[in-house]
């Protein structure tokens, strides 16, 4: 056979091979990344409001009708299934550092419900002196305004407006 005729024959077959060999890569390489994608999915750990020191771990956004590991720091283990909106939520847990973890998924946070209870408490804290800070240095005549006028004061935010009010004083009214 003519070196011709082979260089003919053989030249489709071979760049057919590489791009069907690249297709299979291509293929490959797009579900490997869908797998892995990173998720949005987020979970929260709240304390029971009935007073008996149990908590709710719930989760939104892990994939639809599936299976989520909830573990705990105390060393125990739960299953959850999630609901076809993504949702999921178990009752009357005991009171620990809980995480989720989904098949093909990494492993997300839900914490505490003494921690969650302590960054409200933090957030709180930080509006109210905020308000109270802004308050005084825009007018001085209100440091000593009744905080009782705004509605349903929580503990820490008084404390923080308290602590606002007297800085911007220090600093604003002399």
């Amino acid at each position: 056979m003519n070196t011709r005729i082979r260089v003919a024959l053989f030249t489709p077959l071979i760049a057919s091979s590489l791009a069907v060999g690249g297709l299979g890569f291509a293929v490959s390489s797009a579900h490997a990344a869908q797998s892995a994608a990173p998720t949005k999915a987020s979970c929260s750990t709240k304390a029971s409001t009935n007073g008996t020191g149990k908590v709710t771990v719930s989760g939104t956004g892990f994939r639809a009708s599936t299976k989520v590991l909830l573990e705990g720091s105390t060393g125990k283990t739960f299953t959850a299934s999630v609901t076809p909106t993504g949702n999921f939520a178990v009752a009357n847990l005991e009171d620990a550092d809980y995480s989720a973890t989904q098949s093909g998924t990494g492993e997300i946070a839900c914490g505490s419900a003494k921690a969650a209870e302590q960054k409200d408490a933090k957030e709180q804290f930080k509006e109210g002196f905020s308000q109270g800070f802004a308050l005084v240095k825009a007018d001085c005549k209100k440091l000593n305004q009744n905080k009782n006028n705004l509605a349903a004061v929580d503990p820490n935010f008084e404390k923080g407006f308290k602590a606002g009010s007297e800085l911007a004083a220090q600093r604003f009214c002399k």
